[in-house]
Parts: C-alpha cells; structure tokens; sequence
C-alpha cells in the first residue's frame, strides 16, 4: 500500500540558517564505497578499491579526526592504510538492540563473493571470513548483536551466518554453512539490507522489498517498488519494521512500516529529485532525535549533496560537498553532531549538524 508525499526543497528550507556544515574534506589515493565511524572514537574507517601495479585490490583505511596545533582547524590524519586481495564492496559494524554501538569488529562483503571479520584495533588480517559466500560480488552487509551476519549479493541470495561457527579447517575456508539461506527466484542483485535477531530486510535492483522472518525462517512479506532498491535504515533497530527508509535509483525516496494486522507493508514516496532515474545512493536516520519522538533522516545525493529531512520529508538543509556522487554516510554514535561521507570523487568528507 503506499502513497506520494510532497517534498519541500530548497526554497522552503526549515530556515535560513546552516544546519549543515562541510567540516573538513580530504582526497584519498583510492575509490572508497563505504565509510563508517568506528564506535566510541573520533575515527573513520573507509573500505573500497585501488589499482596496484595494473590490478584491483582491497583498500582499507582509517583517517581520524584531528586539530591542527597552531590554528586550532580539523583535519582527517591517516593513521591505517593497508592493501588486501580482493575489492572490498561494503561493510557494517554490529548493531545493538538499545542503540549503543561498541562492538569494534566490523564485516566487509567483497567483489569475489567473500565475507571477512576484522578488528579495527589490528585489522592486518580477517578474524573470521568465508569464501564463496556468494557467487560473484557482494553489495551488502549488515551485523547485528555480537555474531549475526546476513549478506547479499549479486546472485540474488541472502545468507545469514553465525561468527561464532568458525571455518572447520584454513583461513577462509568454505566449509562453514549459512544458517539461514533464502533465494531470490528472479535472481535480481541484492543491494541493499537490514537485521536484527528476528527480520531481514531486503531491496533488490529490480525494486522488490521483501520481509524474511528468522524465527519461521520464510519469507513473510514483499512488495515492489517503481525503482531498484539502493538503500535501507531502521529507524529502532530492536524493531527494524516499526519504520524504515528507502532510498532508489529513481529519483524518490520512502518511508516504510510493517502492518502486522493485514501483513503487508505501508509505504509514503517522495520525490526529492526534480530530475528523472537519479540515484540516492545512501539514506540514514540521524540516532539523536528519539527522545524527542522526531525522526530525521540524511541522504546522499547523485550531484554530490548531501540533505537532511524531518519524517515528513520537510527539508531541513542541504550542502554540497562534491561535484560527483555521495556514495556512503554514517552518524557518529557517540559523539553527536558528526557526520561522515564519501564520494565518487575519492574524497571523505566530515559534516557537522546540531541534529
């Protein structure tokens, strides 16, 4: 079930007020495609791809955020870099159910179809990694509690595993099983996903969102959106249905709940884009604003924006960052008011934001 929303754009900003503030940007060696601030620090970890001696390999880095001594002004001081086999895609910290986040190992999803653990303290080599998890490159991943792992990829399918099973011999071997596999019958990439303990939730490039449930270990609802399915983000993650958002390829941006009466989903578009098949790669809830029972979202935008919204979809601000494609974003859980991002420029950029 959905419907259209009106967007209020620029000329009918909250105010006249920046609410939005480009902090500091740094231009990286490499083409990062996720960023996200490791938990209870000021640093940022980026995980995508460089050219090596002719050939793709993994990029890792970690850039923290620091003063300059005289002049007092921010600047991003690489303090990790490090060069790996394969191209990394996408990567996700693990969630809590209360909103805290200090779990400091992260998984990342590569273009060869393997999942890895890492810790962002010692992240010269994986924890715990998987081979083959997927048939060809993984675009997402996300992480939930302390070992709860799902991962989509290219061939459709989503796989869940538990990092407390290790690999039964080698390092990354592929002797350890998912504990919940569902397969896409259309075989449509997988690009976007979410978890908790008890649902996933997933957006494929040929606009399905479907409901999988871990306790029946079925799917339990879908419907199909007029665009491929770029983003989600929960607005609770100990109820990942109550409300979320997705971001497409195609200009508009929703507002998604789950009715548990009649089963379906019950969605709100709104066209943030006056441009047709423009992709809003990245859309995430800000984790500050519960205690006033106000949601406001960012996202990133195709011509190097960056927006911030009410639930409404009432725009709060808007700033440019780069002339090419926002591709990732995260809040800073714990220190309020810091945003990351990157870009298809090869550039992470720190915003600033009383939300």
């Amino acid at each position: 079930m959905s419907s259209h929303g009106e967007v209020n754009n620029n000329n009918n900003k909250q105010n006249s007020k920046e609410i939005l503030h480009n902090y500091v940007t740094k231009k990286l060696t490499s083409q990062p495609y996720t960023c996200q601030w490791i938990p209870t620090s000021c640093s940022v970890i980026t995980v995508g791809k460089k050219v090596s001696s002719g050939l793709s390999k993994g990029d890792i880095k970690i850039h923290q955020l620091e003063f300059e001594e005289t002049s007092g002004d921010p600047k991003l001081n690489l303090v990790y870099e490090n060069e790996f086999s394969n191209p990394f895609r996408c990567m996700s910290f693990f969630k809590q159910s209360n909103g805290q986040q200090d779990n400091r190992k992260f998984i990342t999803g590569d273009f060869n179809g393997q999942i890895s653990e890492w810790d962002s303290d010692i992240c010269d080599i994986p924890i715990w990694g998987i081979k083959g998890a997927h048939q060809g490159c993984i675009a997402a991943v996300d992480a939930y509690g302390d070992n709860l792992v799902v991962c989509g990829g290219k061939d459709g399918s989503i796989k869940v595993y538990d990092t407390r099973i290790k690999p039964n011999s080698g390092e990354n071997s592929t002797s350890t099983s998912s504990i919940s596999t569902f397969e896409q019958t259309n075989k449509s990439n997988c690009w976007s996903i979410c978890i908790n303990d008890s649902n996933i939730i997933a957006g494929f490039e040929n606009g399905d969102l479907n409901i999988y449930n871990l306790k029946t270990n079925s799917i339990q609802s879908t419907t199909k959106l007029n665009g491929g399915i770029c983003s989600i983000d929960s607005n609770d993650r100990s109820n990942i249905l109550n409300q979320f958002l997705v971001t497409t390829n195609k200009s508009f941006i929703s507002t998604v709940s789950f009715n548990n009466n009649t089963n379906n989903m019950e969605y709100k578009d709104y066209e943030i884009n006056k441009n047709p098949n423009q992709t809003i790669w990245s859309g995430i809830y800000s984790p500050w604003n519960k205690k006033d029972k106000e949601n406001i979202f960012t996202v990133a935008q195709l011509d190097g924006s960056v927006s911030m919204y009410r639930d409404d979809c009432k725009l709060i601000d808007k700033v440019s960052v780069s002339n090419l494609s926002i591709l990732s974003l995260d809040y800073n859980k714990d220190k309020k008011g810091l945003l990351c991002c990157i870009s298809l420029k090869k550039q992470l950029s720190i915003l600033i934001s009383p939300y």
